[in-house]
């Protein structure tokens, strides 16, 4: 029997003078049914329904959290464009769908400056570069034996060494140091 067809039973007794009778008659009745949601079609839609308000609050919330964000990066570099010398940067906004883009103008080149050497700091300037002669020589593998003197820029250097190889790099470590003018290469080849 199909969901949508109903079985009708109806018994009908007639009671006339003399005689007596009985009809039993069945009929099938087909129709539309009742349309019934149950409960748990009923919590899918709640559940999808509060799905979708979550989605909803996010994304408005994430808007509002970008143009929070655009709004301080926008302060932020106006706040440092007054504290530097600089021309002021240009910015473009663009609608709130997109991230606000920045033009700024190329920055200007430093000044260079240059400074005399003073003759009064000539002794810690040597001071200087021989703790850096020394330093780059301990560095290297078999030249913890050389020593270094530097006096008005100039390298006096002494010890012992294995080869002509090391004697020529050590020469060549100590005159790379910035501000040694020149040297003088009293080391030892013992071998």
């Amino acid at each position: 029997m199909d969901s949508n067809e109903e079985r009708i039973q109806k018994h009908v007794v007639v009671n006339s003078p003399g005689q007596r009778s009985e009809v039993l008659t069945e009929r099938v009745q087909s129709g539309p049914s009742e349309s019934r949601i149950s409960g748990g079609t009923i919590a899918i839609i709640a559940f999808l329904a509060i799905i979708a308000i979550g989605a909803v609050f996010y994304i408005v919330m994430n808007r509002n959290a970008n143009e929070e964000a655009n709004r301080n990066a926008n302060l932020d570099v106006a706040a440092s464009q007054t504290n530097s010398r600089q021309p002021p940067t240009t910015i473009i906004q663009q609608p709130a769908q997109q991230a606000p883009v920045i033009i700024q103008q190329p920055a200007q080149a430093a000044p260079v400056i240059i400074q005399q050497p003073n003759p009064r700091d000539r002794g810690s300037d040597d001071a200087n570069m021989q703790e850096v002669a020394t330093k780059r020589l301990n560095d290297e593998p078999g030249m913890t034996t050389v020593s270094i003197s530097i006096n008005e820029a100039r390298a006096v250097l002494t010890g012992t060494v294995n080869s002509v190889a090391a004697r020529t790099k050590a020469e060549r470590l100590v005159l790379a140091v910035r501000g040694v003018k020149s040297v003088d290469n009293q080391i030892v080849v013992s071998g």
